[in-house]
């Protein structure tokens, strides 16, 4: 078993290694007074009007930060495409003075539901976004945050999404939402921090509880979802060791699904920005989360069957890095049907 020191380490090493991303980066810095506590958020605004705009909190793991998770996810790119606005929350200290997210670990009596709930609020005034394309998703805490968020205050927002976080024991027993929200669920199968079978394996009042297929099981119940379909996703980068399963569950009576990226061999990694080269995290969550507001949740199921149009998602060469099309040497173009074209191209 892992220790925390150990656990920490590594997680200070990301910090590290990701630090020069962060740092070329522009950002709007604000302070948002909730219950007198002063709490800090980083805001992506796209150029020009708002109004309208879908809202996307992004919540940073135990450890972290807000402006580490912006570095590294890569949601910047959305914002500055005018497709979302993009809030990166900082969380505060925990009872071991580690920043955290109160998703009802037992680690702290900072009421983060609040909090998060009212900086929602907030932003769709201010900036006149869609209350009804609005939604949370975060980095291992910062998902176990998300899923708290769907038990709690699912009328805040339209879906939720997790990288390597799962549901805190007292959410198992305790989530009754007034309406099920669909779920997006990144996960690798080594996972050292958040098993994938038996949830957080560290010592203390946050560890035990459900593996990732016991929380599928529970979301989809609740959905009351028909139709399950797992397929394997191109493996288009070998050098990462690993490959990714999609498990879709659909077919429930409200439009609900849940989607499921089973990374077999993955860390506690945010896949594509390190770990897993094969899918990209953000895009991932990102069309999720977009396709909730192109049409009502009924109609879901017409959603996917219409979108058969094939556009091109990205170009990579061997180790997964993003490459001009016009580059030389071998390519792969990734494609949004799930397909990849191998290409090679030689200097004339």
């Amino acid at each position: 078993m892992l220790g925390p020191k150990i656990v920490g380490f590594f997680l200070v090493l990301v910090a590290f290694v990701l630090n020069d991303w962060q740092c070329v980066m522009a950002q709007s810095e604000f302070v948002f007074n909730h219950n007198g506590l002063e709490r800090n958020y980083i805001l992506d605004l796209p150029e020009g009007e708002t109004e309208g705009l879908p809202l996307v909190i992004v919540l940073h793991g135990y450890v972290s930060s807000a402006q580490l998770i912006r570095g590294y996810s890569g949601w910047t790119e959305i914002a500055e495409n005018g497709e979302a606005v993009i809030c990166y929350p900082q969380g505060t200290a925990d009872d071991f003075g580690i920043n955290h997210w109160n998703a009802n670990l037992g680690i702290s009596d900072t009421d983060d539901i609040g909090f998060l709930s009212a900086l929602v609020e907030h932003l769709q005034q201010s900036y006149g976004l869609s209350t009804e394309c609005t939604f949370t998703c975060g980095m291992s805490n910062g998902g176990f945050m998300s899923y708290t968020l769907a038990c709690e205050r699912p009328d805040l927002f339209r879906a939720i999404g997790s990288v390597t976080g799962n549901m805190s024991a007292y959410d198992q027993l305790n989530c009754d939402p007034s309406n099920v929200l669909p779920v997006i669920h990144l996960h690798g199968t080594l996972d050292p921090t958040v098993s994938y079978n038996q949830g957080v394996i560290l010592e203390g009042p946050w560890s035990g509880g459900w593996g990732v297929e016991e929380v599928m099981d529970f979301w989809t119940g609740l959905m009351e979802t028909t139709e399950t379909t797992e397929e394997a996703m191109p493996n288009t980068v070998l050098l990462d060791l690993t490959t990714v399963d999609f498990i879709r569950h659909f077919g429930s009576p409200g439009g609900q699904e849940f989607h499921h990226y089973r990374v077999n061999g993955g860390l506690h990694d945010w896949f594509g920005a390190w770990g897993n080269q094969d899918i990209d995290s953000t895009e991932l969550l990102w069309d999720f989360f977009a396709s909730f507001c192109e049409q009502p949740v009924n109609d879901i199921d017409d959603l996917m069957s219409e979108s058969g149009s094939r556009t091109l998602i990205r170009v990579v060469d061997i180790t997964g890095r993003l490459m001009r099309h016009d580059t030389e040497g071998l390519l792969f173009f990734q494609y949004s049907d799930g397909t990849v074209e191998k290409r090679v191209r030689f200097a004339h």
